[in-house]
């Protein structure tokens, strides 16, 4: 179910099919308990309730990096650091390391949704990241996205309050993706060690420091649910959705660096347990059933309830942002306008 949002209460929703001659309505879940709160009719829901956001205003998050534009200025794709980053003390130096975040400016549920031009823009974003990290020690990427089909019960609603659309069918419900944790199309780009490093947050495990087996960990190929998939921009979005179509428009992606080939299978599959496994096996954390998907394997990350962890992820944060900007200042490159289409250059000579 999406999370919706009137400004005072914030719920689960989900739209009930009518009978062939009469509306649906919409059903209000509490997010704690799963109790059913309320219904609200057809055509009205829309009119109070909106889907949540958090990436409504990229820039103004804490971790926002940067922007990649149109050669016009138009805002595409906008490159944040993940609120929580899964390593912090890496290595000899216990080095904190960037999970950084690639988002669409415009709305998207999943980017099999998106542009070409947004498409373009992701890759552009790709590839700078990838550069940045590879000036750090010498760190590999991996690219992983859980995306959901368009949300068409809320779009056709909305229709429907405006005149646009008369009624509505019989048709089922459209679901999320039970893996997507934000209602917005996003990559991630998991920082991967060049050999293996000891990850000093995880707990010794009989005796013996955890060791981040880093890009090592992404060798072998997916099982035979994952389906190869273009990564040419202007194909992308269309490839995404005919594989994912077998799924009810979910799914889930992984590549490994920007050349790598992509991979893209169902949400709840072993080829998405095997991914999750590969990255915990990659970061020294630890992967396990998760009861909220029917027990499908999940990374678990570190807590940031923890105050001290708070407050160096916090630090880490500041110091990634200053990282990328002198990073960008290097390759002579604008952060809050990063020109899609454009590779980083060999950096000027300081």
């Amino acid at each position: 179910m999406w999370t919706y949002t009137d400004g005072a209460l914030t719920v689960k929703g989900y739209w009930r099919p009518g009978g062939s001659a009469e509306a649906g309505s919409w059903v209000l879940v509490d997010r704690g308990t799963g109790n059913v709160q309320g219904v609200v009719a057809a055509e009205e829901f829309s009119g109070r309730f909106w889907p949540v956001d958090v990436f409504a205003d990229v820039p103004g998050l804490p971790g926002y990096l940067g922007t990649v534009t149109a050669p016009d200025g138009t805002a595409l794709v906008d490159l944040v650091l993940d609120y929580n980053p899964f390593m912090l003390a890496n290595g000899p130096r216990r080095a904190a390391r960037p999970h950084a975040l690639m988002v669409p400016r415009r709305h998207h549920d999943g980017w099999s949704s998106a542009t070409a031009a947004e498409l373009a823009a992701r890759h552009t974003a790709m590839t700078l990241v990838a550069a940045w990290y590879r000036s750090l020690d010498g760190g590999h990427v991996v690219f992983c996205a859980n995306d959901s089909a368009p949300n068409l019960d809320y779009l056709r609603d909305t229709q429907a309050a405006t005149g646009i659309l008369a009624g509505r069918g019989p048709e089922a419900a459209t679901t999320k993706n039970p893996r997507q944790d934000v209602q917005h199309a996003h990559l991630h780009a998991f920082y991967a060690e060049h050999d293996r490093t000891q990850n000093h947050e995880s707990p010794e495990v009989a005796g013996h420091p955890v060791m981040a087996e880093g890009q090592r960990a992404f060798g072998a190929a997916l099982g035979r649910d994952a389906v190869p998939v273009d990564r040419d921009s202007t194909r992308l979005a269309a490839g995404l959705r005919a594989a994912a179509q077998p799924w009810g428009g979910n799914y889930c992606s992984c590549q490994v660096g920007v050349d790598g080939p992509l991979w893209v299978m169902p949400v709840l599959g072993p080829s998405q347990d095997e991914v999750n496994r590969r990255l915990a096996r990659a970061d020294g954390l630890r992967a396990e059933p998760d009861p909220t998907l029917g027990g499908a394997i999940n990374l678990v990350r570190p807590s940031l309830a923890d105050a001290g962890r708070l407050h160096t992820a916090q630090r880490a944060t500041a110091d990634q942002r200053a990282s990328f900007e002198t990073f960008a200042a290097q390759h002579g490159l604008n952060p809050r306008s990063l020109t899609a289409g454009l590779a980083p250059r060999t950096p000027r000579a300081v």
